[in-house]
């Protein structure tokens, strides 16, 4: 998808217009200073219910404890799968 750069005052000149680009699917990067910032639409319907949130919540925390297995190939993966 295409990516539009532009300063602060250029997105505060033409909201309505970056705001539809993004709505597109056009990234916005907005440029104050040595600061960049990311513009894209979030779809509401990617959000999460408690159930998938909680088994989030339980992978970062067996993430946080080291319970966790590192494959750095594909024999490597090949050996996971079969284990499981």
């Amino acid at each position: 998808m295409n990516t539009i750069e532009l300063t602060t005052s250029e997105f505060r000149q033409n909201q309505k217009k970056f705001l539809d680009l993004a709505a597109r699917g056009v990234s916005i990067v907005i440029c104050r200073g040595k600061e960049l910032f990311l513009l894209n639409r979030i779809h509401a319907e990617r959000t999460f219910d408690s159930e998938t949130m909680a088994k989030i919540e339980e992978a970062r925390a067996q993430f946080g404890r080291g319970e966790t297995t590192k494959i750095n190939n594909k024999e490597e993966l090949q050996q996971f799968l079969n284990s499981i």
